[in-house]
């Protein structure tokens, strides 16, 4: 079975973010606490743990790019992971964003609370835009469009 390294990056990436959304959703407070069973304290565990790995799989990424550019493959475009264009950069700039901010929250949660409480205002929000246009992304890759496409293909050639 031949599995590719980006296939495998995208579901890491995937369930990465998952477990980061739900819970950094729960530490939000009691709208969506119940997420966790409004257990704060696992929820912030769970997010800095995964968010170590989520920290790991871009650099990593970053990493698989540099060396595919190193070594000239030109059996996929630059940036196959990461991505030039479109959703891939939008991914990958909002990856960037939620790290530099993650990291403000982390560094100046006990010294700079202005610094804090705008990381803080970016990472949520930010969070909210992502998750509607992953579900844009998940309905636009589910090819729920192909059929009422497809029909009307075969009408034109009645």
């Amino acid at each position: 079975m031949n599995i590719r390294f980006d296939f495998i990056m995208h579901w890491l990436w995937t369930i990465a973010f998952a477990l980061l959304a739900l819970s950094g959703l729960a530490m939000v407070g009691p709208r969506y606490g119940w997420l966790l069973s409004y257990d704060i304290a696992s929820a912030d565990f769970v997010h800095r743990v995964v968010a170590g790995i989520y920290v790991l799989l871009t650099f990593v990424s970053v990493a698989y790019e540099i060396v595919r550019a190193v070594r000239n493959d030109n059996k996929r475009s630059a940036w196959f992971i990461i991505g030039s264009s479109g959703y891939q950069l939008f991914t990958f700039i909002t990856t960037l964003v939620f790290i530099i901010t993650g990291a403000i929250i982390w560094v100046c949660m006990d010294s700079n609370m202005a610094a804090t409480a705008f990381a803080l205002y970016i990472h949520e929000k930010l969070t909210y835009i992502v998750i509607g246009s992953l579900i844009w992304h998940i309905f636009m890759k589910a090819h729920a469009l192909l059929w009422p496409r497809k029909r009307v293909k075969d009408d034109k050639a009645l």
